[in-house]
């Protein structure tokens, strides 16, 4: 598949006014596509935008605008590599969750006349439940994938990573980051990979290129730690959606073996929880086989196409 990313906006400044955040625009090859929708994918942890850019070219292919992006902390943002999993000792919190809309407001720029999606993986979809409490009237709908329910160890850990993210803000955690693969790899019913992030994917190839790429699978700091646990304390309580209007268009996709989201169970109660509060579009998509990863799964283009349907299905015409 060719591709058409525009980088021509190079510096989009993050909102800690400290780094510039590593972007790309995804744009249709052909120039016959026309725009219908644009999407802001919002990536998750220990991970970069790189890794979508297969699935936002398909998006762009079919025109749906894409934008991606490196976190703080991540990817080519990053100034040093010490600063891998590090997201600044000043709020780092509202950081994040500003330089969602820094980018959507970049990306609305570029194509200002057409319906804005949002999209975020795993802890970028806590980053996203956040934003939305208080801006999805910026977005047309958001999709929520490998996201979960509320854990009340994220509660019990965040005072003990306040206290070590005070101390030693860039200190990388090992022990933290050695435990959580372990438990989230106990909950696998197929052992068969020794991979620490087996928890990750059933396609090998995906665990490969995840354990030969330099900037992913790296250990957080304590500073991305208590920011981790902050935002899931926020993110994922049982009152997160009070402020989104009824009517908000989202869709939860997870793999039906994600430990992150027990294994279809947290998805389901959090999606039974919205409809109950009568929330009117609300999307559930569970994939058999799959774990935490479904764009990278073995049937991922079946993914590709599941959601290119629910954004064209959710784009009122303009």
């Amino acid at each position: 598949m060719s591709t058409n990313i525009d980088t021509s906006n190079d510096h989009i400044l993050s909102s800690d006014n400290i780094h510039y955040l590593h972007h790309d625009f995804f744009e249709p090859s052909s120039k016959d596509v026309e725009i219908s929708a644009t999407l802001l994918i919002v990536h998750g942890m220990a991970e970069h935008s790189g890794r979508y850019s297969d699935f936002a070219q398909f998006l762009a292919d079919n025109g749906i605008a894409v934008a991606t992006y490196d976190h703080l902390g991540h990817g080519q943002t990053i100034k040093t590599e010490a600063d891998l999993g590090f997201f600044g000792e000043e709020h780092p919190v509202q950081s994040l969750l500003k330089d969602v809309i820094v980018m959507a407001d970049s990306l609305k720029e570029r194509h200002p006349d057409v319906p804005h999606f949002v999209m975020g993986h795993s802890m970028g979809s806590f980053i996203v439940r956040n934003v939305l409490k208080h801006h999805a009237h910026n977005f047309t709908g958001a999709i929520l994938m490998g996201s979960a329910d509320a854990n009340p160890l994220a509660k019990v850990l965040l005072p003990i990573n306040k206290l070590l993210a005070r101390v030693a803000p860039r200190q990388p955690n090992t022990v933290f980051a050695k435990v959580m693969n372990k438990v989230l790899n106990s909950q696998l019913s197929d052992r068969s990979s020794s991979s620490q992030f087996a928890w990750l994917s059933e396609n090998t190839a995906n665990i490969e290129a995840y354990e030969a790429d330099p900037k992913t699978g790296f250990d957080f700091t304590n500073n991305g730690f208590m920011t981790l646990f902050t935002l899931m304390d926020t993110g994922l309580n049982k009152n997160w959606a009070t402020t989104i209007a009824k009517n908000f268009p989202m869709l939860f996709i997870s793999g039906e073996d994600d430990p992150i989201g027990e294994m279809g169970r947290g998805i389901r109660r959090v999606v039974t929880r919205l409809d109950k509060r009568h929330f009117s579009h609300v999307d559930i998509q569970l994939y058999p086989n799959m774990r935490h990863e479904p764009l990278h799964g073995q049937a991922n283009k079946v993914v590709y196409h599941d959601i290119l349907e629910w954004i064209e299905r959710n784009s009122p015409s303009v």
